[in-house]
């Protein structure tokens, strides 16, 4: 064992003088003895191996040598290399928290993969400890905190319902340990099942170059057989609209199986289905799509309960829309009381009692019976983020004047088809038909950008378009029913039913339906979670569930077939690559210095000399 100080190592000689004290002879002393009987003859070196007998048998004797060699080591602070040093500085542990640490070791068993990472991790807490989260972002939850700090953190942590990026939480734990690198020791704690960016290998390479040593464990069960022995079958893919819902159950085992699916809509049980689902096949389950939350459960229990639930939300309340009129009947008026979607209010001019409604649509009112008030409270609402529609009528001049609709009059066409220009929401798949006696409208200069033309006529005329006013949306409607096929198409209620329900921004469903892992700007606010009330203006789907903030309920699911296929086997073959392709050169060796500890145990024999002493009555 090399030594720091090897000088010190002189103070071994105060061992002469300590042993010549104890084999110096003392002095006779004569005594009465009563009877001959005691005295016996003795050889010389029968009196050299009493002597010695004795010494040995005398504790005080082995504390004092022990003290004297404590403190003459210590003073030569020996020491020894070891990498395990070298990293008890600053311990890292990236922690995976990803759906399928959720799986159980043991198919039918208790214990999941996130607890078996816990326990390691515990077990390896050395130093200042640092400790990552990795999931669909990486989140730093303790940086630089003490062991006991870290035990309780990790007593807290749950793993989640999203899908992981490993590598790019170990490069997060490199940048912790920036300058401690060689100090440094980074475990990460996996299964390993599937990751997304950063590949891990790569990621140990970039860490282990700057001198820390990373360790990668794999928390799986035991073996590849062990493994394969869980069951699991889940939720994997959801088509959603506002008229049916389809989700695809995936079954992961060998064999077949059938599936028990419950649909609940609050807490009341709507239908239930039975799929009998092949070996690592798919099967769908359709349904007509239900107001506000809707949950469909898988009554099987399996190794992973995670990937059971499935959440759908959609808009529970109706539409409310005020149409501002003159015609007792219309199309129009038809199509949206049809709507199971809309509830609609009619006000016919100069009577129109309030505008405080989701959206607003002028269409056949007589501009001489519209109050100037009218007007300035309709673009009041807009502003505020209610939609209006503007259509093609008699006296359209005042109405661009007044909503100041970024086109202008031209004058009136006789007949044109109308085409589609932008295929969106609101024109993917209609055939608009053609329109007679229609009005020229030509775009403002330098409002290109403002107002957008999706049906327009053959000369380029826009027959429908919309354009944004303060927080609302305003759509100019140029297809009157007693000018256009369009009236008695198919698609009339539909194009109708979608273009209030864009004009409310609650057009798109699946912006209601989200999948787990994505981080949303929500301003500073409550929000109502899965697990829990919490308030923040970023925020992390990270659960399976509901989400309800700003009036609003947003459904989030994981629907990640490597995320819920717990049988497979890469953690295995990961660990294999790494054994065989990171070398020795990447680790680093520190330092272990026993001066202190030897001060210590000098000191703690000392003390016990003394009470020795005391206890013999010699002090």
């Amino acid at each position: 064992m090399p030594f720091k100080n090897p000088a010190g190592l002189y103070a071994l000689l105060a061992l002469i003088p300590f042993i010549i004290l104890y084999l110096r002879r003392p002095k006779p002393k004569e005594k009465m003895i009563p009877s001959l009987m005691f005295f016996m003859r003795e050889k010389g070196i029968t009196k050299f191996s009493n002597l010695f007998r004795q010494i040995f048998q005398n504790l005080l004797f082995l504390l004092q040598l022990a003290i004297i060699l404590s403190a003459a080591f210590a003073a030569a602070y020996p020491y020894f290399n070891s990498e395990r040093a070298a990293s008890a500085k600053h311990t890292v542990i990236v922690l995976d928290s990803s759906a399928s640490m959720n799986a159980l070791l043991q198919s039918g068993g208790s214990t999941t993969r996130f607890s078996k990472a816990v326990d390691e991790a515990n077990a390896r807490l050395e130093g200042r400890v640092s400790i990552v989260l990795a999931s669909s972002i990486p989140i730093v939850v303790q940086e630089k905190g003490s062991a006991s700090d870290a035990r309780k953190v990790l007593a807290t942590l749950k793993a989640k319902a999203v899908e992981t990026h490993i590598g790019d939480a170990m490069l997060a734990a490199g940048e912790l340990i920036q300058d401690s690198a060689k100090d440094s020791n980074v475990v990460v704690l996996s299964d390993f099942q599937s990751n997304l960016g950063t590949d891990v290998l790569v990621a140990k390479r970039s860490i282990a170059a700057k001198g820390a040593h990373v360790e990668l464990v794999n928390v799986l069960g035991s073996s590849k057989d062990e493994l394969g022995k869980l069951s699991n079958a889940g939720f994997v893919q959801l088509d959603v609209n506002k008229f049916q819902t389809t989700a695809l159950v995936k079954n992961y085992d060998d064999t077949q199986r059938a599936v028990d699916i419950k649909i609940m809509n609050g807490n009341k049980e709507i239908a239930k289905k039975q799929l009998v689902i092949g070996p690592r096949s798919l099967e769908p389950v359709s349904f007509d799509t239900l107001h506000g939350s809707t949950e469909l459960r898988i009554a099987q229990d399996d190794d992973l309960d995670t990937d059971n639930h499935l959440y759908i939300s959609s808009p529970s309340k109706k539409i409310k829309t005020l149409l501002i009129t003159n015609s007792d009947t219309s199309y129009l008026m038809a199509a949206l009381k049809s709507s199971p979607n809309v509830e609609l209010d009619v006000a016919f001019p100069p009577v129109v009692k309030q505008f405080n409604y989701d959206a607003i649509i002028v269409y056949n009112a007589s501009t001489q019976l519209m109050l100037p008030g009218f007007y300035k409270e309709i673009n009041k609402a807009v502003a505020n983020g209610t939609g209006l529609v503007i259509a093609a009528q008699e006296g359209l001049p005042v109405y661009i004047k007044q909503f100041d609709v970024p086109v202008h009059f031209v004058s009136n066409g006789n007949s044109s088809k109308s085409s589609v220009v932008i295929d969106n929401y609101l024109t993917k798949g209609i055939d608009f038909g053609v329109v007679a006696n229609y009005q020229i409208l030509k775009i403002n200069p330098g409002k290109e950008k403002d107002f957008a033309a999706i049906v327009a006529a053959d000369d380029g005329s826009p027959l429908i378009g919309i354009y944004s006013s303060g927080n609302g949306i305003v759509m100019y409607y140029g297809l009157p029913d007693d000018a256009s096929t369009f009236r008695s198409s198919y698609y009339y209620p539909i194009f109708w039913d979608n273009a209030l329900s864009f004009l409310t921004k609650s057009q798109d469903i699946s912006s209601f339906n989200v999948l787990t892992g994505k981080v949303e700007g929500i301003g500073e606010q409550q929000v109502a979670t899965p697990t829990g009330g919490i308030t923040t203006a970023r925020l992390l789907y990270d659960d399976v569930g509901f989400y309800a903030f700003g009036g609003k309920t947003t459904a989030a699911n994981l629907l990640s077939d490597k995320e819920s296929n717990i049988r497979t086997a890469d953690a295995f073959d990961l660990i294999t690559d790494d054994s065989k392709l990171v070398t020795a050169g990447l680790k680093s060796t520190g330092e272990v210095v026993l001066g202190t500890k030897l001060i210590f145990a000098a000191l703690t024999l000392l003390v016990a000399e003394l009470l020795l002493v005391k206890i013999r009555g010699d002090l």
